[in-house]
């Protein structure tokens, strides 16, 4: 069935389930323009489940849709809504303008996010009950009940060879000195993790990067990070490329 819809309605279906999925609180409430090509749809890792083959196709329906074709999508600014449906009127169009609104709000159309997906509230709902549910219940009985179980051991230990006052027991308490002075000695300083050289941001949703020893995908996008996008049309780059292989713009050696 969704092989059927147009890239514009696939467009939409994969932005409420990307929000069910990871921002239950989108059902209802504005997120920015960049969030839906920076974090929830970005192109380079859901341009399959939108069927758009280049960058300039994915540019094209985010810019239709914020347009408010289909009335899958409201954007919440008069200015922006006119400034892009007149830039699609145009024989040319610039489809990377809505990058100029990056910080303005839009939000999902209720009606037509119920008609594509039926219920996807009690989904989401659904959802993050089960999560804070089964959170609550583990916290609990665990952070007191392990000091607890601890305490006794060690007091039981030092108080087992107090008893005997023969020659024997004055040798087993010699020894036993040395051993409660050595304990710290073998405990040094945990090492620390070495700092792993590498990127500190993903180029292509722009979120940090954790430190890690081997780091090849964005923990947050899933790119790929020894490939960059073209700063012009986004379009992923191989290392090495001068040029663009989808516009033509000169990139530099990024090998």
């Amino acid at each position: 069935m969704e092989a059927s819809l147009d890239p514009l309605a696939r467009f939409h279906r994969t932005l409420v389930e990307e929000i069910m999925r990871t921002r239950p609180l989108y059902l209802s409430e504005p997120f920015t323009v960049s969030e839906i090509y920076q974090n929830l749809v970005p192109y380079r890792t859901h341009r399959d489940r939108i069927g758009v083959q280049m960058n300039g196709d994915y540019e094209d329906v985010l810019l239709r849709l914020l347009a408010g074709e289909g009335d899958y999508l409201v954007i919440e600014s008069d200015h922006a809504r006119r400034e892009i449906q007149q830039e699609l009127k145009s024989p040319s169009p610039n489809t990377g303008l809505y990058r100029e609104y990056a910080a303005v709000d839009v939000r999902l159309n209720p009606l037509r996010m119920l008609h594509d997906l039926p219920d996807p509230e009690a989904g989401g709902a659904r959802g993050t009950a089960s999560a804070g549910s089964g959170s609550q219940p583990a916290a609990g009985p665990i952070i007191p009940q392990a000091p607890e179980a601890a305490a006794p051991r060690a007091a039981t230990r030092p108080a087992a060879p107090a008893p005997p006052s023969t020659a024997a027991p004055a040798e087993n308490v010699g020894g036993e000195l040395p051993l409660l002075r050595m304990e710290p000695a073998p405990d040094g300083p945990e090492p620390h993790e070495p700092a792993a050289p590498g990127p500190t941001h993903c180029l292509w949703c722009r979120e940090s990067l954790p430190r890690r020893d081997t780091l090849n995908y964005c923990p947050f996008c899933g790119a790929y990070l020894h490939k960059a996008p073209c700063p012009n049309c986004g379009e992923e780059l191989e290392m090495g490329w001068r040029f663009c292989a989808a516009c033509g713009s000169a990139v530099g050696d990024r090998g």
